[in-house]
């Protein structure tokens, strides 16, 4: 598990204004990061994993995801758009294979 990565992905593609300049959705964003760092994407994809494993509550998912420099907010809650971010880093045509 790389934490680096995972900071990585969240402080670079997911800061404070990240929908307003660079990307029109977090599914840009992700294929942006696994076409641009797909070196970065298992490490990223195995600290979600770990994450979403800790017997966290929400309140506490939600602050560790902030610590990491994430700024998105999702309508459908932290843990399924984090099980939605695995699903689509795996489906990456260049990511390396997980």
């Amino acid at each position: 598990m790389s934490v680096d990565d995972l900071t990585y992905l969240f402080s670079a593609y997911f800061y404070e204004a990240w929908d307003e300049y660079e990307y029109g959705s977090w599914q840009d964003a992700v294929d942006d990061f696994a076409c641009r760092s797909p070196d970065r994407v298992a490490g990223v994809v195995a600290a979600l994993r770990a994450m979403l494993d800790e017997p966290l509550t929400d309140d506490q998912l939600d602050s560790n995801l902030r610590a990491q420099g994430c700024t998105f907010v999702s309508e459908n809650g932290d843990r399924t758009w984090l099980v939605q971010v695995i699903e689509r880093l795996q489906a990456s045509p260049r990511a390396h294979r997980l």
